[in-house]
């Protein structure tokens, strides 16, 4: 599967990217002179600018090494671009995000010690990276030396943006922001569906007791919704459409334990439930909460309200000992469906047999498989005659606790 992360804001990204005039293939001896007083600057014998496009990155400059163009699974900088801070890594093979790496595993090149910043257009968006390589393991480096660093990154975005820009097409930045909004909406607008289902359930109920079920919903909604507020605020920015990552050690089987306890009523009014699975595999995993419990919520109530009656979430590792999330029910789409089309914005997909698609297979699809994208890894909708799964996979590395020095 795929290792690496995507931003959030990734088609905007990469319009900036291919609208930098000086931003072709074509190398200056300005930006090996950059490089090489990288690489003396921070003792490493490689230093490079890279450039991070859509499925592969390419280089600049590169001085110390002969790189071509490559995968992103093989890049260092797809991470490095995922924020605006530096990344540091003293020993890539202490790293559970690269042990595993061609340019770090045995049979490769040896990579051990990383240290890059990122290039940030004028625009906002992060293009690629100023970095050094080592085949061995080094200190970190002090702030000082960082701060050199950051200061060349700017010197290369500066030679880059010089040249006589091209025009710009504002309006698909406009498009990107309208977007950004639009799928942020329907992140705040999940927990509150879950809320003002519960709320009604218990004002219909009055006369006979309360629900104990019912009322416990509405307050594990309400405080997610809080969370979600508080977490927006901080890692978002509506000028470029990103949305940042705020990643901890989490508990996965609290995480599973939440989505199940979710009882709401389905398109037909009739309440339902959601059963975990005895064998799903528990773990302490790297993410970050608010995020995937978003994406989970939203495929739990897409399941509620268009799916079968029985609803399982569960957990598994994979051969490769990628983590994977479901959310299955007994719900069966018509053969006419176009799965593909159900990760896209606004699209229904087409006729289905056993759901209600009133507002619903608009947004939470499209924000599940860019919020799962964030966290490097893939999503996906699978149906059969049985049912229909909703799969959510987590790379390797996110599963156990993050060793990173």
């Amino acid at each position: 599967m795929r290792t690496y992360p995507i931003p959030f804001n990734e088609e905007a990204r990469l319009r900036s990217v291919f609208a930098v005039p000086g931003l072709t293939e074509a190398n200056s001896g300005v930006f090996d002179a950059i490089c090489d007083a990288t690489r003396k600057i921070l003792d490493c014998p490689i230093a490079h600018i890279s450039v991070v496009e859509g499925e592969t990155q390419w280089y600049k400059s590169v001085v110390g090494i002969a790189l071509d163009r490559m995968s992103k699974n093989n890049s260092f900088c797809t991470h490095t671009i995922m924020s605006g801070k530096p990344m540091v890594v003293p020993d890539l093979s202490k790293d559970p995000r690269f042990e595993t790496h061609p340019m770090v595993a045995e049979g490769g090149p040896g990579a051990r010690f990383y240290a890059g910043v990122p290039l940030v257009l004028s625009s906002g968006h992060r293009f690629g990276s100023l970095c050094v390589l080592d085949l061995v393991p080094h200190e970190a480096p002090s702030d000082h030396q960082m701060s050199i660093l950051t200061d060349l990154g700017k010197a290369v975005v500066a030679a880059l943006e010089g040249v006589p820009p091209t025009p710009v097409d504002l309006t698909k930045d406009e498009g990107a922001k309208s977007t950004f909004i639009t799928l942020i909406g329907h992140e705040l607008r999940t927990p509150l569906t879950i809320l003002f289902g519960s709320l009604r359930l218990l004002e219909a109920m009055a006369d006979r007791g309360a629900n104990a079920g019912l009322i416990s919903s509405a307050r594990k909604s309400t405080e997610h919704l809080m969370g979600l507020v508080e977490a927006i605020i901080t890692y978002s920015d509506a000028s470029t459409g990103e949305l940042s990552l705020n990643e901890q050690d989490c508990e996965l089987g609290d995480i599973l334990n939440g989505v199940a306890q979710l009882v709401l009523p389905g398109a037909n009014g009739e309440l339902k439930s959601i059963a975990l699975d005895e064998n799903a595999h528990t773990a302490s995993i790297y993410i970050d909460p608010h995020q995937i419990k978003l994406a989970l919520h939203a495929l739990a109530l897409n399941a509620i309200n268009h799916g079968g009656s029985e609803i399982t979430i569960g957990s598994r590792l994979d051969s490769a000992r990628n983590l994977e999330l479901s959310i299955t029910d007994t719900g069966t789409l018509d053969d006419n469906i176009d799965l593909a089309a159900l990760y896209e914005p606004f699209v229904v997909g087409g006729h289905i047999k056993t759901r209600d698609t009133r507002g619903g297979l608009g947004l939470g699809l499209p924000l599940t498989r860019k919020l799962v994208e964030l966290h490097g890894g893939e999503f996906e909708v699978q149906a059969t005659d049985k049912g229909t799964a909703a799969i959510v996979r987590l790379p390797a590395w996110r599963v156990g606790r993050l060793r990173i020095v």
